[in-house]
C-alpha cells in the first residue's frame, strides 16, 4: 500500500532582523518530536525541512516540498512565524492543491480558531501540545475516519472553524520516544529538553507548555545526549527547558550522571534556569559538569516592576544568584525586557543601573512584546497600564526589536536609544571593553538593525521588512484580529493551566512538589 506523505516543516523567515532568532545556530526540535512519535505507526513516510535553520529561501522551501509530493504538511510556527507559514503554506496548496496543510505552534495554541478564521491557507490546526493530536489527524486522513473526536484539533466546516476539547497534556514525558534527530539536518549545536513547563506566571509569558514542570527521566536524557554525540558529533548542546533547575535535586542528578558517563568532556551545554533555583553547591556542579553559559531572566530592576511581574523574585535574590554564579565560576546572561506593565522611563533607569551592578556575563536586552494570550497583551488591548495600542500585524511580533507595542510615557525610539545606552554602560560602566568589543563584533547585525531604528525611526517592522511582492496575495486574509480576541485569549487560556493544575494535584502532586525550590544557606 502506498505510504502516506507526511512533510514537516518550519517556515524561513521573511528576512533576517534578530540574527539570533531568525538563523538560529539549531533546528527546531519540536519537528523531531512530532516525527518521533509519528513514526512508531506504520503507513507513514516522513521528511522534515527546517527551512529557517538551512536558511532557505521561499522559492527554495517550495521547491523541496514539491519534489517530495506530500499528502499533509505540518508547520509550526510561534507568533513571529505565523504570516510566513501562513505564506509558505499558501505557496505549497498553489503548487500541490490535494496537500492538507495542518498548523501548530505557540500562536495557534493561543488563540485557536482566530487563527484558522484570519489565515484561510491553514486547513487543520494543532492547539496545545501537539504529538498526540497530530499523528491522530494524520491517521484519521490516511484512512478516511471522523476528525471530530481528536482533542485539541481545530478544524474548518464550511464556513465555521470548530474547536474540539483540549488534548490534556502528557504527565509522563518519558511516554515520548527520542526525537527523530536523524531525519533533521546536522548541527553543531543541539536543542534539547530534559522537561517541559514552568511553574510561574509572569505578566509577559504565554508559559504555553503549562505551570507544571514535566519531566524526562534522567536515564532518558543521557540517552539521547549520548546518541546525538556518538552520531553527529556536536560542539554543544542547548537545554531548552523554561526552567533548567526547577527540581534543583533532579538537576544534581542530571549533572552527576553527565560527569559520570564523561559527557562533559566531549561536549560544553548552556541553560536557561531562574534566580530562584541556584545555589553555589548547584553552580559549581554545573561548572564540573562543562557548562558554558546559564542565562537567568531577571526582566528588570525596578522593585515595583519586580513585584507585579509574577516572576517571584526580587533584587537581593537576583543579585545574589549572579554573586553566586561569579564565585563558582560560571558565565551567567541576563534577560532584560523594557516596556512592562506601568514603565516610565525612570523605571528603565533603575534597570540600566542594576544591570550594571549584577554585571551579567552576556546582558540581553529587548522590548516587551504582547503575545496572544498574555497579561501584556490583555492590558494593552483595553488600554490600561500605560500601553496605549499594540498591533495585529505579527509580523511586528519579533522577540528583542520588534515594535508590537505603543505606550504612553515612552516612545518607541526612546525605548530604543535606553536599549542602547543600557548596553554601553554595563561594559564601560565596568571596565569591560574588551568584552564590549567582542559583544559589537559579534551581534554587529543586530545592533546595526537596533541603529536603524534609532537613527531612521523605522519602528513598524511590518512596513519595511523586504516581503515576497506576492506576501499579502498568498496569504489571503480577510479576517482582522481585534482588539477583544486578545482580552478572550487570556481568559481562555488562564482557564486551561488551571485545569491542568487542578489536574496534575490529583494524578501527580509530586510533580508540584519537587518544583518548590531550595533556598540557599
Amino acid at each position: 500500500m502506498k505510504p502516506y506523505k507526511v512533510l514537516l516543516l518550519c517556515p524561513p523567515p521573511v528576512e533576517v532582523i534578530e540574527p539570533w532568532v531568525d538563523a538560529p545556530p539549531y533546528a527546531r526540535n519540536t519537528l523531531a518530536f512530532l516525527a518521533g512519535y509519528l513514526r512508531q505507526f506504520p503507513g507513514f513516510k516522513i521528511k522534515i525541512i527546517e527551512a529557517k535553520f538551512e536558511q532557505l529561501s521561499f522559492d527554495e522551501t517550495l521547491k523541496r516540498a514539491v519534489a517530495f509530493q506530500p499528502d499533509l504538511v505540518g508547520i509550526t510556527a510561534y507568533t513571529q512565524e505565523i504570516k510566513p507559514a501562513a505564506y509558505v503554506a499558501g505557496l505549497i496548496k498553489k503548487a500541490l492543491p490535494q496537500a492538507v496543510t495542518v498548523i501548530g505552534g505557540v500562536h495557534i495554541t493561543a488563540i485557536p480558531r482566530e487563527t484558522l478564521f484570519e489565515f484561510p491557507t491553514f486547513d487543520y490546526g494543532v492547539a496545545g501540545e501537539g504529538e498526540i493530536t497530530f499523528a491522530e489527524l494524520c491517521s484519521a486522513l490516511k484512512s478516511g475516519e471522523a476528525i471530530a473526536e481528536i482533542k485539541g484539533l481545530v478544524y474548518r466546516n464550511k464556513q465555521e472553524v470548530f474547536l474540539n476539547p483540549q488534548r490534556e497534556r502528557l504527565l509522563d514525558q518519558d511516554s515520548l520516544p527520542i526525537p527523530a534527530w536523524d531525519l533533521m539536518p546536522k548541527a553543531d549545536i543541539y536543542f534539547i529538553h530534559t522537561e517541559r513547563g514552568c511553574p510561574f506566571n509572569c505578566v509577559f509569558c504565554l508559559n504555553h507548555n503549562g505551570r507544571v514542570a514535566r519531566k524526562r527521566s534522567i536515564d532518558l536524557v543521557i540517552e539521547e545526549m549520548e546518541m546525538l554525540i556518538r552520531d553527529y558529533n556536536p560542539s554543544r548542546i542547548f537545554f531548552g527547558d523554561e526552567l533548567f533547575s526547577v527540581d534543583m535535586k533532579r538537576t544534581a542528578m542530571l549533572l552527576d550522571k553527565m560527569i559520570e558517563r564523561g559527557i562533559h568532556k566531549k561536549i560544553t551545554w548552556d541553560a536557561q534556569t531562574h534566580v530562584k533555583y541556584v545555589n553555589f553547591d548547584l553552580l559549581s556542579k554545573m561548572r564540573a559538569a562543562n557548562v558554558f553559559r546559564i542565562d537567568m531572566g531577571v526582566e528588570t530592576g525596578d522593585d515595583n516592576r519586580l513585584r507585579e511581574m509574577g516572576k517571584g523574585t526580587n533584587a537581593p535574590m537576583i543579585a545574589k544568584a549572579f554573586s553566586e554564579a561569579k564565585r563558582a565560576g560560571v558565565k551567567a546572561g541576563g534577560l532584560f525586557i523594557f516596556g512592562h506593565p506601568n514603565e516610565t522611563v525612570e523605571s528603565i533607569r533603575n534597570t540600566i543601573r542594576f544591570a550594571v551592578k549584577i554585571n551579567p556575563d552576556l546582558p540581553m536586552f529587548g522590548t516587551m512584546t504582547p503575545y496572544p494570550g498574555t497579561e501584556v497583551a490583555r492590558l494593552a488591548a483595553e488600554g490600561k497600564a500605560g500601553y496605549t495600542g499594540l498591533s495585529f500585524d505579527w509580523d511586528d511580533y519579533k522577540m528583542r526589536l520588534g515594535s508590537g507595542l505603543t505606550y504612553q510615557h515612552l516612545t518607541k525610539r526612546k525605548l530604543n536609544l535606553l536599549m542602547l545606552e543600557a548596553y554601553i554602560k554595563i561594559y564601560l560602566f565596568n571596565h569591560r571593553y574588551l568584552d564590549f568589543a567582542k559583544f559589537v563584533w559579534s551581534y554587529r547585525f543586530g545592533a546595526i538593525q537596533l541603529l536603524k531604528k534609532i537613527f531612521y525611526k523605522e519602528d513598524v517592522l511590518h512596513e519595511r521588512m523586504k516581503k515576497p511582492l506576492d506576501y499579502d496575495a498568498v496569504i489571503n486574509s480577510r479576517y482582522h484580529i481585534k482588539a477583544i480576541n486578545m482580552v478572550q485569549s487570556r481568559e481562555y487560556f488562564s482557564e486551561i493551566q488551571k485545569a491542568e493544575m487542578n489536574r496534575t494535584k490529583k494524578e501527580m502532586p509530586e510533580l508540584l512538589l519537587s518544583q518548590i525550590s531550595i533556598e540557599a544557606e
